[in-house]
């Protein structure tokens, strides 16, 4: 390999570099913006648990479901908030109730994805940098073989900041998935059985699901 084609082949290799650097800063960026989000959602949650949003699923006598926001719990009756409007329904006519947290599952994955995501941060930061080779001397590689060899190694070396964003989006995946699952599984059901006295039994349960921290 001549000396202008090495000099040429390390301008290529240059501009490389700063292409991945362009491209790092992006995901960067991609990646604060989703870690944001995630903090955002956890704060949002912390600042609004006296007003909690829980979604019932109840199953009426004549096995007929029906879906809405928890408004009241009394003691005869559950009141839901569906788009069809208010529904009110009476314990006896409870063959089961199924409560969960509104949306979740989303909460559930921006949470997950959160954790994950600085984890991965943290791990890939404290790995530091990979180590870069030097090229050979032209003169003591003639056909460029080493030259190929160093380039292909560089090629595959990773900073830290490359490191942190791989590793927060890998495991900001798998703690989103987690995080969705864990969400889909929180909650609750009651089994009424369409009778008043049961209804009450459980009523206590209930109301320390739809207020606890």
């Amino acid at each position: 390999m001549s000396c202008q084609s090495l000099i040429a082949f390390k301008i290529d290799q240059k501009e490389l570099f700063t292409n991945k650097l362009i491209k790092m800063k992006q995901l960067v960026l991609f990646f604060a913006g989703i870690l944001a989000l995630s903090l955002s959602q956890a704060q949002t949650d912390s600042a609004t648990k006296k007003q909690k949003n829980f979604i019932a699923s109840i199953r009426r006598a004549d096995n007929t479901i029906i879906k809405g926001r928890i408004i009241a719990v009394n003691d005869s009756q559950v009141v839901l908030k569906s788009y069809s409007g208010y529904q009110y329904v009476p314990a006896e006519n409870i063959k089961s109730l199924t409560v969960k947290r509104k949306n979740s599952v989303l909460k559930g994955a921006l949470i997950g994805f959160g954790i994950g995501a600085a984890t991965g941060a943290v791990i890939g930061l404290a790995s530091g940098n990979d180590p870069i080779m030097a090229y050979p001397d032209p003169s003591e590689d003639p056909f460029g073989l080493g030259t190929m060899a160093v380039a292909f190694s560089n090629a595959f070396a990773m900073t830290a900041g490359e490191k942190a964003v791989a590793g927060g989006l890998a495991l900001g995946a798998s703690g989103a998935i987690v995080g969705a699952v864990v969400g889909a599984l929180a909650k609750k059901t009651f089994i009424i059985g369409n009778k008043k006295q049961r209804f009450h039994d459980l009523q206590g349960e209930l109301m320390m699901k739809l207020v606890k921290k």
